[in-house]
């Protein structure tokens, strides 16, 4: 005969043992669906041994009623029965399902029939990240959490237990929170501590068994956001002395130091949550989703992003390894860049910055005449504006990037290039306020085309800012990467393609007459055009997140940039000579446009394709990129801290 729980449910295996007890998938063999159990064995011996906090009376405390409970079937009364009974009832978008709630009081044993998220746990994510999360993808799980939180409130229902194991989120990018009203029958079981609740997650009255509130939730919430943004929780002990100790003495670090994309108002709600006193926390969850939402990022986005990254890890949920903490798919979905860390990525791109910035720099200097002396020997100032550069990107490449265009732009009025000078000067102004200064990938893809361009690799520089940016910021840097390409083309190869800085590194007055020569070319303007097409369909194909969308991407702009090509060339001849003349295929040209793509193909492969944070506009010049905040650049982690908190 078929083992079945409860007479009902078929077995298909043990999904993990936690806080709560065993956690059973099983398959429901009336309605057809499959279905997650959790089985609560307490002991007998030991019922009543818990006072915890929905033993304290107050408009949270539910009472056993004779529809919950009776007392026929069991010698006492159990402590939290009544409790999970009513939070089963609850429902929402946020809340994981209960389809029913037994008790098998011979066996002493609870039954709890949730529905089975398919995907994985907020635990799971922050382990691949070793980090911060991406703002985007912390606003929607804050978001979500206040939700289900504020809804379990409304029903007079505290959760008491909120972690990350206790976050779902599924392949669609849904979050939801499980467990609710299981705290106390925890602890009647035998799991968890201080009522169910868990270390790091507890407020200080619940830790010393005080009676609870929405605001011990609300702390929960605080300390998990924290977690989020800072990739740290420095409320995690060995035993609960050493756990009070930690709340009493923390000294936290400021979010808004350690990351870019957070405001200060967002510390201040932030830290108003966590308070010691509960008395000076928010007087609910949703009063404090209302003082924090504002200066998070995009939830909407941030689903998005949790969807790219669960995506399909759960379609053969069947061939995974139900002990394996992350499904392969979602490993391989979270690129090597994002499992650094925002202070490993700020230094990468710093370095780079760094060297773009410094080659600018160097090329700027070699072409001002000021900068040497009449033996034609460098001065101090020719090393000092190079040194500048390079600092200034090293510091922050957002300011490194606008050093590199007015040296460069300052280098062609010395040439007697007034007019390329001017133009490249505006549209360099116009494309840093709008673009570059948002953020460190951003500020570099920007100025890498003129070094790209030197070795003649100039079809690389677009593609950059379509693997690394959104589309609006791809297809900008991609035109001026084409315009860097053009400018830097009249000093003697008339090519976008490259610039060749051994034969061409000298700047000259004739500048001027070579940029008319090629503006009258149309192929020039197909192959500009081409570019900023490339960066495009590259950067809206990269943002699915996954390596086959990327590799797809590179190859559809290896097409378009061929394509750009081809018919420049063709434009070209008809121009010059109609169809007679033919169309003469530049293989310097073509062999550097299938080299380009095959580089972003290649770091796909090897690195994965980066999350892409959405900029939130504002006056920071690092806003919105992969880059922490220049007040706390230098520091360590805890290289700022807050003064403890009002008790």
């Amino acid at each position: 005969m078929e083992n079945l729980i409860l007479n009902r449910y078929r077995p298909l295996g043990e999904a993990g043992r936690g806080g709560y007890g065993v956690v059973q998938v099983a398959w429901d063999t009336r309605i057809q669906r499959r279905v997650a159990i959790k089985m609560l064995h307490w002991d007998p011996s030991a019922v009543g041994a818990c006072e915890g906090p929905s033993a304290a009376r107050g408009p949270y405390a539910v009472q056993a009623s004779g529809a919950a409970y009776d007392a026929r079937q069991a010698p006492r009364d159990i402590p939290g029965l009544a409790e999970a009974r009513t939070a089963a009832l609850l429902s929402g978008d946020h809340i994981v399902g209960v389809y029913d709630f037994e008790v098998d009081y011979r066996n002493a044993t609870a039954y709890l029939i949730m529905e089975y998220v398919d995907g994985i746990t907020l635990t799971d994510l922050m382990r691949e990240f070793a980090g911060p999360l991406p703002l985007n993808i912390a606003t929607c799980v804050f978001d979500a959490v206040a939700d289900a939180l504020a809804k379990a409130h409304a029903n007079q229902v505290l959760h008491l237990d909120i972690k990350p194991d206790n976050v779902l989120i599924n392949r669609q990018g849904q979050v939801k929170v499980s467990d609710f009203g299981l705290a106390q029958l925890s602890c009647e079981a035998g799991y968890g501590q201080a009522a169910g609740g868990t270390i790091g997650y507890m407020p200080l009255e619940q830790m010393r068994l005080e009676a609870p509130d929405t605001r011990t939730d609300e702390w929960a919430l605080a300390a998990l956001t924290y977690e989020m943004l800072t990739g740290d929780n420095p409320f995690v002990a060995e035993t609960l002395h050493e756990a009070e100790t930690a709340i009493e003495e923390a000294e936290l670090v400021i979010p808004s130091v350690v990351r870019d994309d957070v405001d200060e108002e967002a510390d201040e709600a932030i830290f108003g949550a966590l308070a010691i006193e509960r008395d000076y926390r928010f007087d609910s969850v949703a009063l404090f989703a209302d003082a924090l939402m504002p200066h998070l990022g995009d939830a909407r986005r941030g689903m998005r992003e949790l969807a790219v990254l669960v995506g399909e890890a759960c379609d053969d949920a069947e061939e995974e390894d139900a002990t394996e903490p992350m499904p392969r798919y979602v490993r391989n979905r979270v690129s090597l860049m994002d499992r650094l860390g925002e202070r490993a990525q700020a230094v990468l791109f710093r370095l780079w910055a760094a060297a773009a910035c410094g080659f600018v720099a160097f090329e700027a200097a070699t072409n001002i005449p000021a900068l040497y002396t009449v033996a034609g020997r460098e001065t101090p100032a020719f090393w000092g504006m190079l040194l500048v550069c390079i600092a200034a990107a090293g510091a922050l490449p957002a300011a490194g990037a606008a050093v590199a265009i007015v040296a460069l732009a300052a280098a062609l009025f010395a040439s007697g290039a007034y007019a390329l000078g001017a133009v490249f000067l505006i549209a360099g102004g116009a494309w840093w306020a709008f673009f570059g200064r948002r953020g460190h990938a951003q500020a570099v893809t920007g100025v890498t085309g003129v070094a790209l361009g030197a070795f003649g690799l100039g079809p690389l520089a677009p593609l950059l800012a379509g693997y690394f940016l959104r589309v609006p910021g791809a297809a900008a840097t991609a035109a001026f990467s084409a315009l860097t390409a053009f400018v830097l083309a009249c000093s003697g190869s008339m090519s976008l393609t490259g610039w060749n800085v051994f034969v061409n590194g000298q700047f000259s007055n004739h500048m001027g007459a070579n940029a008319l020569v090629l503006l009258g070319d149309p192929s020039m303007w197909v192959q500009a055009v081409s570019w900023v097409a490339s960066a495009s369909a590259l950067a809206l194909l990269c943002a699915r997140g996954s390596k086959p969308w990327a590799v797809a991407g590179a190859v559809v702009a290896a097409a378009l940039m061929l394509l750009g090509d081809i018919m420049g060339s063709a434009v070209a001849a008809g121009v010059a000579g109609g169809a007679a003349a033919g169309v003469a295929i530049d293989w310097a040209d073509i062999v550097p446009a299938l080299i380009a793509p095959a580089i972003v193909i290649a770091a796909a492969l090897a690195v994965g394709v980066p999350l892409r944070p959405e900029p939130r506009g504002g006056d920071d010049w690092d806003e919105g990129g992969w880059a922490e905040r220049d007040a706390g650049a230098g520091r360590g982690r805890r290289g700022a801290r807050r003064p403890r908190r009002r008790r």
